[in-house]
């Protein structure tokens, strides 16, 4: 009973959540670090810069990882990493010591979707792959939830040390549930024997080259790093200084981006699913909305209306949760035995632009006053446009969604 396919890849969907809430909670605590590590506005880019650095670097591996050790082992492991982390930054009192929280948070982090992603095309048959895709986005976005108004209630309630050190120990505890009940492959199936696995360049390269990666990849860095640009850090400060928009209302904002994140997927998904032609075509459209939602916003006299603002956060979240539809895109084109090296792919792109975007704000916003935040905010327009392009000249290399013959079509779990 503990071991039924829903209740393993539930427990994964809750590893997810935590991860989430370990890799959104710098966004609300940003201005609560700054005070307490005695620091400018613009050195809270590189904690983020750290740890989406880490997240980004680990992503191959992490990848390689699901492929061929297993993710009962790698999602045990990513667990143990962010306890580890949380806890030091629950502690830290200096600098240094909260960079090494965020930094271990950051390469925990790395092990977990695409260990949720490999438990579902492990446990289920391909064709529900694109819902528990969306299902886990949902469960992150409820994760993310917590580091809105409640983490900020926590932190103005019981303070900084007590709020991060009790997250750490429920994640402690996720470890030893991860190792007791998750297991990579139903009972009688699959894992046997060891498989054999291509050399890891190779197998990187030929991923690549499949369009459909590099579409889904540049679809993914749009819509999710958008997102996680502005969730992960700078978007609270931006409306709280750059807007002059109250802390309460900055955090519900957020709170709209991230509701928005949790429908997007599976709503998405849906209408997608009816009209399965167009599923490019709606994505990098909503790329392209996002974008210029945040151009207007940017550029809007005097400061955006509060209404324009939340119109954009709820189009990003929207947007962050379609981006995870671009691993879909991914799988079907990809030999199941290159699914976590696919999926580690894609995953490069959001966080290579948020990893992009941090340092280029923080260094914009260190030549301005940090009240000029909405000045600074321009390298998301920036690196949105670009992606929106690439996406489109990748799409045009294919004929049409349908015409890309899935390698693994019909195959319920790897071999």
């Amino acid at each position: 009973m503990l071991r039924r396919p829903e209740v393993v890849w539930g427990l994964a969907a809750l590893f997810y959540f935590v991860a989430l809430f370990h890799r959104m909670s710098l966004g609300v605590a940003a201005l609560d670090a700054q005070e307490r590590f005695g620091i400018a506005a613009a050195t809270l880019g590189v904690f983020a810069a750290l740890q989406l650095g880490l997240y980004l670097a680990m992503q191959i591996p992490a990848g390689l990882a699901a492929d061929r050790i297993g993710p009962r082992r790698t999602l045990a492991l990513g667990l143990a990493l962010m306890c580890t982390g949380e806890m030091v930054f629950a502690l830290a009192q200096s600098l240094p010591a909260g960079l090494v929280g965020r930094g271990l948070i950051g390469v925990g982090d790395a092990f977990i979707f695409l260990n949720v992603l490999r438990l579902a095309q492990n446990w289920f048959p391909a064709r529900r792959y694109g819902l528990l895709s969306a299902l886990a986005g949902v469960a992150g976005a409820l994760g993310q939830v917590l580091t809105t108004v409640p983490l900020g209630a926590a932190l103005d309630g019981i303070g900084w040390t007590p709020t991060f050190a009790t997250s750490a120990l429920v994640t402690a505890a996720l470890v030893v549930l991860c190792l007791t009940v998750v297991r990579d492959h139903p009972a009688g199936t699959g894992g046997a024997a060891p498989v054999a696995h291509a050399r890891i360049i190779p197998t990187l390269r030929e991923t690549w080259r499949v369009p459909a990666t590099q579409l889904a990849f540049w679809l993914h860095f749009v819509l999710m790093g958008t997102f996680v640009s502005v969730t992960a850090l700078w978007g609270y400060p931006f409306l709280v200084q750059g807007e002059g928009i109250a802390p309460a209302t900055a955090r519900a904002d957020l709170l709209v981006a991230v509701v928005a994140f949790g429908a997007g997927a599976p709503l998405l998904g849906l209408l997608v699913g009816r009209v399965p032609a167009h599923r490019i075509t709606i994505l990098a459209g909503l790329g392209a909305l996002v974008t210029a939602l945040w151009g207007v916003s940017l550029l809007w006299p005097g400061g955006a209306p509060h209404a324009l603002l939340v119109a954009t956060f709820a189009a990003t979240g929207a947007g962050g949760g379609a981006g995870l539809l671009a691993f879909d895109i991914a799988r079907a084109a990809n030999p199941a035995a290159r699914g976590g090296a696919a999926s580690g792919l894609v995953n490069l792109g959001g966080f290579s632009s948020a990893v992009a975007a941090q340092p280029a704000v923080a260094l914009l916003l260190a030549l301005v006053d940090e009240s000029l935040l909405r000045v600074a905010m321009w390298p998301l327009v920036s690196l949105g446009a670009l992606a929106t392009v690439m996406a489109v000249r990748h799409a045009l290399r294919i004929a049409a969604p349908t015409a890309t013959p899935p390698a693994n079509r019909g195959a319920a779990r790897p071999a």
